[in-house]
Parts: structure tokens; sequence; C-alpha cells
């Protein structure tokens, strides 16, 4: 009777131990997936920040072709409201970054 409770203790301990690797396994692909998905949106947000930063650009050269002081073109009301839409994007950005780098701590 000895051998057999052996046997079923071990069967015991090795059903255990394979659903703690099966539930890690499951755990480290959702974080995986997670960091891909935050990833993705910081890059959507870098392509977006590109062409604002591009907009910013092209309307202060084409105001100070237009003869505009750079005062102007400093206060101009388009590159401000683009400016102050980066800011929101460089903060979400770094919200998503501090995510990436808590998903990737609590490992």
């Amino acid at each position: 009777m000895g051998l057999l409770q052996r046997l079923k203790h071990d069967l015991r301990t090795g059903l255990a131990t394979l659903r703690l690797g099966t539930a890690q396994a499951a755990n480290r692909a959702l974080e995986e997936t997670e960091l891909l998905r935050l990833r993705l949106e910081v890059r959507k947000i870098e392509k977006q920040l590109d062409d604002l930063y591009r907009d910013v650009g092209e309307r202060a050269v084409g105001l100070r072709e237009a003869g505009e002081a750079v005062e102007r073109v400093m206060y101009d009301m388009e590159i401000s409201r683009l400016v102050g839409e980066i800011r929101r994007l460089k903060d979400a950005s770094r919200k998503l970054e501090a995510e990436m780098v808590e998903i990737r701590s609590a490992e």
C-alpha cells in the first residue's frame, strides 16, 4: 500500500506543478500581448506627433514667407493649438511607457 500512496502523492504533486506552470505560461502570454498592444499605441502616437511637428513647421514657414513677424508666428492660434495637441500626445505616450515599465517590473 505504501507504493500506491506514494504514486498517488507523486501524481497529485505533478498535476499541481503542471497547473502552476500552465498558469504562469498563460499569465506571461497575457503580459506579452498587453506589452505588444501598448507598443503599437506608442507607435501610433509617434506617427501623430511626426505629423503634428510637420504641420507646425509648415505653418510657421508659411507665415514667415507671407511676411509675418516672428512674434506673430510664435503666438499664432493654429500653432498654439497644434503645440497643445503635441503636449497631450506626449503625456499619453509617457503614460503608456509607464504602464509598460510596470508590466515588465511585475515579471
